[in-house]
């Protein structure tokens, strides 16, 4: 395990990795005090924030859109990550090792996920930090949007760690995110497409793709709920992943068949 994290981490250093993501965590920062800005304008023209925030935290919806864009260029960056460990001479050397291949791929996904999941939440606590530092107040509910966020992340994770054994091609697994994401917008009116199809079959058929597809966009809109102390709606998060540890299973079993 620590020699896959080891070997994770150097791809990020070597592919400067390291330099995005701080410019990332740049503008973070310049988000935060931009937001300030506008509350104190907000409070010099005598409006009431406070009852504005019972309606809707713009912290909290910041937090939570900024940590759903750094997931998404996450999700991006690392998509490659697994054909490049399943290309010529390199797959060689991982299945080298004393590992089973459910091992050596479990390993290498948790090892991903860690090491960029991880810089998220060091970015986070920083953005959090100087959020509280500007806006005088922490916002206790930053801790679900990070736990929510990375769990979108392993989920994304999984879908390109399917298509990179399926493909091994980098933009094979890009393109399948971009699929997903689309069909996850199409599905979010199943309820409109239910009631325009008359068929009863087909209108069934798409509340069955509607459950089984993950649902990172209704994940990240019920997570600014949880943050904010407002009734969530689970059924987007446990059917998610019940839909990643599937895909989770097949991808396994498929690369445990390949033959590299």
């Amino acid at each position: 395990m620590r020699g896959i994290l080891a070997d994770t981490v150097s791809e990020m250093v070597d592919r400067k990795m390291v330099w995005v993501y701080s410019g990332v965590a740049l503008l973070g920062l310049l988000a935060i005090l931009v937001t300030r800005s506008v509350e104190m304008q907000f409070q010099t023209e005598g409006l009431n924030m406070q009852a504005m925030n019972e309606l809707w935290s713009p912290r909290l919806w910041l937090y939570n859109k900024f940590m759903y864009y750094m997931v998404f260029l996450s999700v991006l960056v690392t998509a490659g990550l697994i054909p490049n460990m399943l290309s010529k001479g390199r797959v060689d050397f991982y299945l080298s090792k004393p590992l089973s291949r459910r091992q050596h791929l479990l390993t290498k996904m948790a090892a991903v996920w860690m090491v960029y999941g991880g810089l998220m939440v060091l970015i986070m606590i920083l953005v959090g930090s100087v959020g509280a530092w500007a806006f005088g107040a922490v916002d206790t509910g930053l801790g679900y949007i990070v736990l929510s966020n990375l769990l979108a992340f392993f989920i994304w994770l999984v879908v390109t760690t399917f298509a990179g054994v399926w493909s091994s091609s980098a933009p094979m697994s890009i393109l399948a995110v971009f699929l997903m994401w689309i069909l996850q917008q199409i599905l979010s009116w199943h309820d409109a497409f239910s009631e325009l199809i008359d068929s009863p079959f087909w209108g069934k058929l798409v509340d069955v793709f509607y459950y089984v597809v993950p649902k990172t966009i209704e994940i990240s809109e019920a997570t600014l709920r949880l943050a904010g102390g407002n009734p969530v709606d689970w059924m987007p998060f446990y059917t998610s992943v019940a839909f990643a540890l599937v895909l989770m299973y097949v991808t396994v079993f498929m690369f445990n068949r390949k033959d590299y």
